[in-house]
C-alpha cells in the first residue's frame, strides 16, 4: 500500500507556473529523490515521455506516455507500464510552479511540492 501511494503521489506532483517559459523548457531529462523514493522523467520533445519510481530501493513503475502542457498543468496520458501498475490511458496532470533551465518545481494534488533536477 505505501508503495502505491509513493507512486500516486510521485506521479501525481504538480508544477504550478510556466508563464515565462514554454512547454519546450521541459524538454530532457530530469530525476526527483528523497530519502525514501526516487522519480526519473525523460520528456521528449514529440511529446512522449518516459520514467520510472523507486521506492525504498525497488522499482515499483516504469512507464511510457504522452505528455502536453496547457497554460500551468503538466498534462500525462500513460501508454504503459512494464509492471502494470499504470493502465494503458490512464491520465495524471500536475501544476508547474516554476521551470527553470536546471530545474522544474511542481505541486501535488495533496499539496506537496517536488523540485526536479535536470540531469541532461
Amino acid at each position: 500500500m505505501k508503495a502505491v501511494l509513493a507512486l500516486t503521489l510521485c506521479l501525481m506532483a504538480s508544477c504550478a507556473g510556466l508563464r515565462s517559459s514554454s512547454p519546450r523548457s521541459l524538454v530532457g531529462e530530469w530525476r526527483y529523490a528523497d530519502k525514501i523514493q526516487a522519480c526519473h522523467y525523460v520528456f521528449n520533445q514529440d511529446g512522449t515521455f518516459k520514467g520510472e519510481v523507486v521506492y525504498h530501493a525497488k522499482l515499483i513503475s516504469k512507464f511510457t506516455g504522452r505528455w502536453s502542457v496547457d497554460g500551468d498543468t503538466l498534462f500525462y496520458t500513460y501508454i504503459s507500464d512494464a509492471l502494470d501498475r499504470i493502465p494503458a490511458g490512464a491520465t495524471d496532470r500536475d501544476n508547474l510552479l516554476s521551470v527553470q533551465r536546471g530545474f522544474f518545481i511542481i505541486e501535488a494534488a495533496d499539496g506537496s511540492k517536488r523540485k526536479y533536477l535536470r540531469i541532461r
